[in-house]
C-alpha cells in the first residue's frame, strides 16, 4: 500500500511540473497611439513585443484584424524560452480622415490564449479626401452637406437626423448654431473638436411643437466653426410633418371629413408677361365632420393664394383666390408649371397637389 501511496504522489507531482512547464505570454504593451498625423504621410507602423516567461517555445498561432485598413505581420518561428517575438501591426490612412481605434486580435499556444491588441489615433485628412469626404467648406470645418432631412415625421412625435463635419485646422474648434426654430433642438458632440477629428451635430425635430408646421416644412439655422468666427454658413432643415391618422376606428374614419376639389389642374392659357392672372379654386366637405385646412402652400413666389377659410362645415365649401404675377416669372421661362399643395385633415387624401400650367412669349 505503501508502494501504491508513493507512486501516485510522483504521478501528481510530475504532472504538476508538467503543467508548470509551459510558455507564458508577457507583452510589452498592448495599445500604441500614433497621435496625429497627415494622411499624406501613408501607411504607418508600430510593434508590439512578447516576451516568452515560461519554459517551453511560445508559438503565434493566428494574427487577425478588425478592419482591412489595419494589416498585421508575425514571426512563425517559435519564442524559445526567454526570448522575445514581436507583432508588427501597419495602419493605412489613405482615405479615412479623422479619429480611428482598431483592434488585432493574437492567438497563442499559452493560457489565456488570445490577447486583444489596439492602435488608434488621429488622421489629418488631405484636401483631396476632404473634399470627397466633406465637400462643404466652412473655413477650418469642413460639412457633409448643408441640408438635414428628416423624412416624414407623424405630427406629436419626435425625429432625429445628424450632420457630420471635420476639424482640419491646427487647433481645437468649438463649431456654434444659432437661430433654431422653437421645435428644433440640437447637440454638438464633442463641444470641443480636436484637430483633425470628427463632429457630429445632432438635430431633434419635437414636431408636437411645431403647430403650424404641415406638409414640407423647411427652416434654417447658422453654423459657424467657433464662437469668435466670422465665417458661417445657413443650414436648411427639411422634414415633411404629416397628421397621425393611425388611431382612427372605422367609424370614425366613415365619419371623418372628405375634400374635393373642383379641379386638379388650373390652366391658364397664354398669359402676358405684364399680366397678374386671377383664378378661383374651390374645396367641398362631403364629409360628416368639420373639414380643417392646415396650410395651402405654393414653392413659386409669384403665385400667391387666399382661402376664403381654413374650417369648412358638412357639405359647405371654401374658396381659394390664386393669383399669378407674370412680372415676377423669369425671362428665360415661357412656361408655367407649378404646384399648390394643399394640407387637410381628410384622412384618405391628406395632401391634395393642384397644378398650375400657362404660357408666356418669350423674350429676348
Amino acid at each position: 500500500m505503501r508502494l501504491i501511496h508513493l507512486l501516485a504522489v510522483a504521478a501528481l507531482t510530475l504532472r504538476a511540473t508538467d503543467a508548470a512547464s509551459q510558455p507564458q505570454a508577457k507583452w510589452i504593451n498592448t495599445t500604441h497611439s500614433f497621435g496625429a498625423f497627415d494622411e499624406d504621410m501613408g501607411s504607418v507602423t508600430t510593434y508590439f513585443k512578447v516576451v516568452n516567461t515560461g519554459d517551453k517555445p511560445l508559438s503565434i498561432l493566428s494574427v487577425r484584424a478588425s478592419c482591412g485598413c489595419t494589416s498585421p505581420t508575425y514571426s512563425h518561428k517559435p519564442v524559445a524560452p526567454g526570448d522575445t517575438g514581436q507583432v508588427a501591426v501597419t495602419y493605412n490612412p489613405a482615405g479615412r480622415p479623422g479619429k480611428f481605434d482598431k483592434k488585432v486580435r493574437v492567438e497563442t499556444n499559452t493560457t489565456p490564449a488570445t490577447t486583444t491588441l489596439t492602435i488608434k489615433g488621429v488622421v489629418i485628412g488631405d484636401r483631396q479626401t476632404l473634399r470627397a469626404h466633406y465637400p462643404v467648406d466652412l473655413g477650418v470645418l469642413k460639412l457633409k452637406n448643408t441640408v438635414v432631412q428628416f423624412g416624414e415625421v407623424t405630427k406629436g412625435r419626435t425625429k432625429t437626423a445628424f450632420l457630420d463635419g471635420y476639424n482640419q485646422s491646427a487647433d481645437t474648434i468649438r463649431p456654434s448654431l444659432t437661430g433654431l426654430p422653437p421645435f428644433v433642438v440640437a447637440d454638438i458632440a464633442p463641444k470641443a473638436v480636436p484637430p483633425g477629428e470628427q463632429v457630429t451635430f445632432t438635430f431633434f425635430y419635437d414636431s408636437s411643437k411645431a403647430k403650424e408646421q404641415w406638409g414640407l416644412s423647411t427652416s434654417e439655422v447658422v453654423l459657424s466653426p467657433d464662437k469668435s468666427s466670422s465665417q458661417k454658413k445657413p443650414v436648411s432643415l427639411v422634414a415633411i410633418v404629416n397628421e397621425d391618422f393611425s388611431k382612427l376606428t372605422p367609424e370614425q374614419r366613415e365619419k371623418a371629413p372628405k375634400a374635393a376639389y373642383s379641379t386638379a389642374t388650373i390652366d391658364l392659357g397664354r398669359i402676358s408677361r405684364d399680366d397678374k392672372v386671377h383664378a378661383e379654386l374651390f374645396i367641398d366637405n362631403f364629409g360628416k365632420e368639420q373639414l380643417v385646412i392646415r396650410r395651402i402652400s405654393c414653392p413659386d413666389e409669384f403665385i400667391t393664394v387666399k382661402c376664403s377659410k381654413d374650417k369648412v362645415k358638412p357639405g359647405s365649401r371654401a374658396k381659394v383666390d390664386i393669383t399669378v404675377d407674370a412680372d415676377a416669372i423669369p425671362a428665360s421661362s415661357s412656361l408655367v408649371n407649378s404646384r399648390l399643395t394643399i394640407i387637410t385633415n381628410d384622412p384618405t387624401r391628406p395632401s391634395s397637389p393642384i397644378r398650375i400650367v400657362a404660357e408666356l412669349p418669350i423674350t429676348e
